[in-house]
């Protein structure tokens, strides 16, 4: 494992994840300290996963991993789910207001609430 890349080693990490049947694959911020290539092989491993039919749960704060793999966000707001959305019907920048503010327009938390917690 020593003389393995960055995405070498977490590619490693997640087969493991799949050879112990696991019908869900839960990675936080799987690609944080990779570098372009590495976060490459991750994310083709990930899509490669979800075309088998595993859910795949990627906790990240780079947007444009989250918009290139994901089907559905969950935006968390405060430690509150503010909306789940399909990743076709939403930007960019309304995925990071609904994360910073509870709410984008019509989507998220309703400002009354939003402005209690």
């Amino acid at each position: 494992m020593s003389s393995l890349s960055g995405g070498q080693r977490q590619t490693v990490a997640i087969a493991k994840a799949v050879l112990w049947n696991s019908k869900v694959v839960l990675l936080d911020e799987p690609t944080a300290a990779l570098g372009v290539a590495q976060t490459r092989q991750v994310l083709d491993l990930v899509r490669r996963l979800a075309e088998q039919g595993l859910g795949v749960v990627l906790i990240s704060h780079n947007m444009n991993d989250v918009f290139e793999v994901a089907d559905k966000i969950a935006c968390l707001y405060l430690g509150r789910m503010a909306a789940v959305v399909s990743t076709k019907d939403v930007t960019h920048g309304q995925v990071v207001e609904l994360i910073t503010a509870g709410r984008s327009g019509d989507l998220g938390i309703a400002r009354a609430e939003a402005a209690t917690i």
